[in-house]
């Protein structure tokens, strides 16, 4: 049985997931209707979450929790940002919930993303995975590739500290308007390097 509904909703892309109360993934559902395809369409956000919501077969009482740019200041709800040290409690408490009559009455709360005062940095949906690393208690370094890769310190339960790279979003670029990426063809292998890297 489906204890909630767990949404990344990030710029380009839609994930859902249907969570059991042990954390099991029942079922999942995914498109291409990110944060930029529902702010620029007339219909908006929460027709493409009821969409999500019926095809994953989600009671009208499961609540919904939504990370990523759903909750950036130009998508659904803004969420503001949270401030490092981030424990799991502090994400949780500062959720922003949607409200009820955008969403036919079902309980909707969009997580915060973190703001790095010193660096000026933020993130938005990565905090929420890092999560699962807080609470099996990881101390270190850990790497989130994407299109703006984080590296992120993980501390005593919490996201100490993090720091943005422009890799993915770099690449893109390069690949498709620069002379370089006319070359960049064929599939990609993983050699020696980059798995050293």
């Amino acid at each position: 049985m489906t204890a909630f509904i767990a949404v990344d909703w990030g710029s380009t892309s839609f994930r859902a997931w249907s969570i059991r109360a042990g954390g099991q993934v029942l079922a999942e559902s995914r498109s291409a209707e990110g944060m930029l395809h529902c702010a620029g369409s007339a219909t908006g956000f929460a027709p493409v979450l009821q969409a999500h919501l019926a095809h994953l077969a989600a009671p009208a009482d499961t609540p919904v929790l939504i990370c990523g740019m759903a909750g950036a200041r130009q998508g659904w709800i803004e969420a503001p940002y949270a401030t490092l040290p981030a424990p799991v409690a502090a994400l949780a408490g500062a959720a922003v919930r949607v409200p009820a009559e955008q969403t036919e009455g079902r309980d909707v709360r969009i997580l915060p993303g973190l703001a790095q005062q010193i660096e000026s940095d933020v993130m938005r949906g990565e905090e929420t995975q890092l999560l699962g690393l807080a609470l099996a208690g990881h101390q270190g370094l850990a790497c989130m590739p994407g299109t703006h890769c984080k590296w992120a310190w993980m501390r005593d339960g919490a996201i100490a500290a993090f720091v943005t790279a422009m890799t993915g979003e770099m690449f893109a670029l390069l690949k498709a308007h620069a002379l370089i990426g006319q070359d960049m063809t064929g599939p990609v292998i993983a050699g020696d390097a980059f798995l050293a890297g």
